[in-house]
This record gives C-alpha cells, sequence and structure tokens, in this order.
C-alpha cells in the first residue's frame, strides 16, 4: 500500500502566504471557516451532519451542480502467450510500455486469481458530481472498480482539501465492476500475490481529484427532475428469498436554460455480463448504460451508482436478448450481453425522464450526514487476508485507536475473531430537495433495504439458518423521512463484502431452506456482526 500524502507543509505556507503578504500594513483577508475535520487523530472518519457542522452551518439560496469525468484505465503490457495459459512466462515477448525491462501484469478483479488483462474494451471512470448550497459543499465520485477502501476515500478527501476544495464531504463509491483491475487485493496472479499497483492506487487518487475539481469549476444553477423506472427483466436475484429493488431512479439537474447538466443513475445489478474468461479491461454493462445517456443528452455526464447487490442481484439468470418466442440470444459472458443490460436500463430510464410522473423542485435543498464507526471483521480468510498485507487495510483497537505497523506483525487472526481488533468505515445520507440517497459501505441485501408497502419486513427467519431466534434488523428505509424517494448506493465509502440479515446467515448445517450446502455470500462478508452493526448506526444517525 502506497496511498497518497499531500505535503500538508506546503499546503499550510500557501495557506499563510496571503496573511503573511498583508503584515506590512494591508489588510488581511479573513480566514477560510473552520470545518469538521476529514479524520480524528488516529486515521478514522468524523461524524457530520450539515446544515449545522463547522464550516456548514447554512443550506440557503440556490443550488448549484457540477459534473465531470476523468479516466483511470491502467496501461496493458500485451505480450505473446506462447503456451496459452494466461499469464506471462519467462521468455515471452511482451510490450515494457513503462520501461522497467520487467513485465507488469494488470490483474482483473471480481472472479478468480490470474486474471491478467489483455486490452481495452471500453475505458475506466472516476466520474464526479459536485453540489453546492450556502454553506455546504458535497462530491459525489464514482469509480469503475470492483471496491475500494476507507483509507483511500479519506486518501481522496485529504488530497481534494490540499487542492484548496472546500467539500465538507465527499462520498466515494466503486461500481462494483468485474472487469476492472483489482484495487482489493484478493484476485492477484495467485492466491498469495496481491493484485494492487500502488502507482495505480495513487493515480485513482489523482483523477478523482481532477474531476472534483473540474466539476466545482464549472458548477451552475440548477434545478432537479427525478424520476423512477423498473426493468425487471435486467436483474435477477440468485439466493432466497427473492427480493429486488426494481427501481432505476435517476436524478437529472438542469441549468436555468434548462439545458441537462449531468444524469445520476442508481440502480442495483452486479456488473458481470462479462463472465471470467473475459480478459478485456472494461467497465461492464454501466458503459453502455452511459453511453446512451449521453447519446441523448450530450454534453451531460453520466454517473452511474450501484444500488443493493446482495441476495445477490445480478445478470446471471435472465434471459438475454429474447427472440420474438422469448428464447435467449445473448448469453453470460458475453458483449451483446453487457450491451443488451446497460442499453435496456438507460432506455428505461430516459422514459421515465420523458414521461408524466416525475418529480421536480426548482429549489432543491441540500443536506449531508456522516456517521463513522468501529465494526468487528469474524470472517477468517478475510481476516488472514488483511493481516498477511493481501488486502491493506488500517485496522483498530476496539479502543479506536490505530493498530500501528509495528504492532501488526504481531496480531493474530483470533484478535480480529474476537473483536479485539476491528476495522472503521461508514455509512452517509445525502438529501437533495425530495430524494434521500443512503449510503452503505459493502453489499447490502435488498431485504435490509425494502420495506413491504404495509411496512413489514422482507427479511425471513428460515429454519437451518445458523441463527434461529435473531431478531430481523429495522431496514434502512424505515429512517429515512417518510415521503422521500428513497435511494441506496452500495460500496459506498468503503467495501467490506456482503451485509447478510442475521436472521439468514448460514455457514453451519442444517442448512436453509433444505439445501444441501450452505450459501455463497457469507465467504465473501465481513461477517455476520455487519448488518446489525450497519442498520443500528443508521438509526444513530437519524435518531430513531
Amino acid at each position: 500500500m502506497r496511498p497518497l500524502r499531500p505535503s500538508f507543509a506546503l499546503l499550510a505556507a500557501s495557506l499563510l502566504a496571503p496573511t503573511l503578504a498583508g503584515c506590512g500594513g494591508e489588510e488581511s483577508p479573513p480566514a477560510p471557516p473552520a470545518r469538521t475535520p476529514i479524520a480524528d487523530d488516529q486515521g478514522k472518519a468524523t461524524n457530520l451532519s450539515c446544515p449545522g457542522a463547522a464550516g456548514c452551518e447554512k443550506a440557503e439560496g440556490d443550488l448549484y451542480v457540477g459534473a465531470s469525468v476523468q479516466k483511470i484505465t491502467p496501461t496493458i503490457e500485451t505480450w505473446t502467450d506462447t503456451d496459452q495459459n494466461g499469464q506471462w512466462d519467462e521468455g515471452e515477448a511482451f510490450e515494457d510500455a513503462n520501461g522497467n525491462g520487467t513485465w507488469d501484469g494488470v490483474w482483473l478483479a471480481g472472479f478468480g486469481n490470474g486474471r491478467a488483462a489483455t486490452g481495452v474494451h471500453d475505458d475506466v471512470w472516476a466520474r464526479a458530481v459536485v453540489l453546492q448550497q450556502g454553506d455546504i459543499s458535497v462530491g459525489m465520485v464514482s469509480l469503475d472498480l470492483v471496491g475500494y477502501f476507507q483509507q483511500y476515500v479519506l486518501d481522496i478527501r485529504r488530497a481534494a482539501s490540499a487542492e484548496g476544495l472546500d467539500f465538507d464531504h465527499i462520498l466515494v463509491a466503486s461500481t462494483h465492476v468485474h472487469e476492472a483491475r483489482d484495487t482489493m487485493g484478493m484476485w492477484g496472479r495467485s492466491p498469495s500475490h496481491t493484485g494492487i499497483d500502488p502507482a495505480y492506487m495513487d493515480l485513482i487518487v489523482k483523477q478523482a481529484v481532477l474531476a472534483l475539481k473540474e466539476a466545482k469549476a464549472g458548477q451552475k444553477k440548477a434545478h432537479l427532475v427525478a424520476a423512477q423506472a423498473e426493468a425487471p427483466e435486467l436483474v435477477n436475484d440468485t439466493r432466497r428469498p427473492f427480493v429486488i429493488d426494481q427501481n432505476i431512479t435517476t436524478l437529472q439537474f438542469r441549468d436555468e436554460r434548462d439545458a441537462v447538466l449531468t444524469n445520476m443513475v442508481f440502480w442495483g445489478n452486479h456488473p458481470e455480463a462479462l463472465g471470467s474468461d473475459n480478459t478485456l479491461l472494461t467497465s461492464d454493462y454501466p458503459h453502455f448504460l452511459r453511453e446512451t445517456m449521453e447519446a441523448k443528452w450530450p454534453g451531460a455526464p453520466a454517473v452511474f451508482f450501484n444500488g443493493p447487490l446482495g441476495g445477490l442481484t445480478t445478470t446471471i439468470g435472465i434471459v438475454g436478448c429474447p427472440d420474438f418466442a422469448g428464447m435467449e440470444t445473448c448469453k453470460q459472458g458475453t458483449w451483446e450481453r453487457a450491451e443488451y443490460v446497460g442499453k435496456g436500463a438507460a432506455e428505461a430510464a430516459i422514459a421515465a425522464l420523458e414521461g408524466a410522473k416525475t418529480t421536480k423542485d426548482e429549489a432543491p435543498s441540500l443536506a449531508v450526514h456522516r456517521r463513522a464507526f468501529l465494526m468487528p471483521a469474524t470472517n477468517t480468510s478475510l481476516a488472514i487476508a488483511v493481516l498477511s498485507g493481501l488486502m491493506p487495510r488500517d485496522v483498530y483497537w476496539s479502543d479506536g485507536k490505530r493498530v500501528s505497523e509495528e504492532e501488526r506483525p504481531t496480531l493474530g487472526v483470533g484478535l480480529l475473531l474476537n473483536g479485539d481488533v476491528v476495522i472503521a468505515t461508514e455509512v452517509n445520507g445525502i438529501h437533495i430537495g425530495p430524494v434521500a440517497i443512503a449510503t452503505v459501505p459493502g453489499e447490502l441485501y435488498t431485504e435490509l433495504w425494502l420495506q413491504k408497502p404495509d411496512g413489514s419486513s422482507y427479511i425471513e427467519k428460515p429454519e437451518g439458518a445458523d441463527y434461529p431466534d435473531a431478531v430481523p434488523e429495522t431496514p434502512i428505509q424505515a429512517v429515512l423521512p417518510k415521503d422521500s424517494i428513497k435511494v441506496m448506493v452500495n460500496n459506498a465509502n468503503d467495501a467490506i463484502g456482503y451485509i447478510i440479515p442475521l436472521p439468514q446467515w448460514d455457514v453451519l448445517p442444517p442448512y436453509d431452506y433444505g439445501d444441501n450446502d450452505n450459501e455463497y455470500g457469507e465467504e465473501n462478508s465481513s461477517g455476520y456482526q455487519a448488518a446489525p452493526t450497519i442498520t443500528s448506526e443508521f438509526g444513530k444517525m437519524y435518531e430513531k
């Protein structure tokens, strides 16, 4: 891990320069308002509530919005794969793009190890939308990555501050694409080799901040048009209970001339239409979704945020490109499948925006809440990956003190499993006019998000699950403002894996629903305490 560490001495010098220049008798300009710190003295995110916090006391006046996109496509070093094993071997010719004399593989994330990229189908991006009203300034960044840990999110926030960008809060979410470079460490050459390249992690920070900077410079007075659509034929749920948030929610911002500034699209569906055999770097179906939106409104960046992903919601199992008889004509693992899903979702969103059931707000308000907390991580294999450095993640003692680099070699897996050593993460609530956006730091099972029309829960207590007496968690929708348009963002500000209702957690026999084996999600979850902790923190954030 080589996180970007901005030179705060240089930053301080640049901030002090105007004051020092005024010492000759000229009046010094007023100091910028104090803001809530990005992190505490241990490197953990801080709590925040705007309006009301230091530096964001009031949300008054017009809403200003800007958007920008920046490439984060890595350089691919191609090679002659003589033995057709999918990896470079000694003696095989290769393109030495960086001139260092060695082959530098780009390992694609999301399926198995050793999947080296052989080229680029379409670029991957850092896409940013910024919103400002009065004292409040919020950035929202979407990265075409499989996941992005909390400490890297804090690096982006610090780097933006070092650039002089006065954001109160920056949301950083990954689209969870399974065809981009590994940024979590799990999908390198082999299970014992990390897939992370520190220089690439620095590039992501740089480009994300550049997107924020350009978006902020281009802000215009804006009003909001919100619309919701459904395309149930494009998404499947592969785990019982079958619960899907069908809403494709689009927030369209328009300027004073009614020209479209940007479209933000929120929808829960795994970007894995290309499958594990693909070796071309791509953003999967979000590429086709954004391309379709931008063809409709040229010059208006389309920014995609993934919604509930647990269960799991996926392109697997749908009928791809059905013909007149309803038979599939584009199978999972094809570009046609990815285009069918992405273009279909975009066309549904466009139709909703042009329909009669939109929600318009000529003067939308802006508010943001951030709730930081510590959480146990009780997955043995992931704990080993973290402690070994395969997955470079900061960890903390249960009292909130960061585990130092000197202490890390002394840690045992049992300290994580027992809760003596924990991880730090956060949840957010971002409110734009009638829209309430809730963010979670992993892949949330949809039944933890949705409420039934009668207000009851979709969470089931299947016979055979490990915690038969567990109390179902309160769905997150229940704590959001009652009459709001409720939107979810997954893999936001972190990537802790699947977040599974405790009553449905199942790793021990007998297995739930009478199955012969346990479910898939638990092996890629931070642990059984994730759902109770996160839903509880949402309640605390909204004082419910």
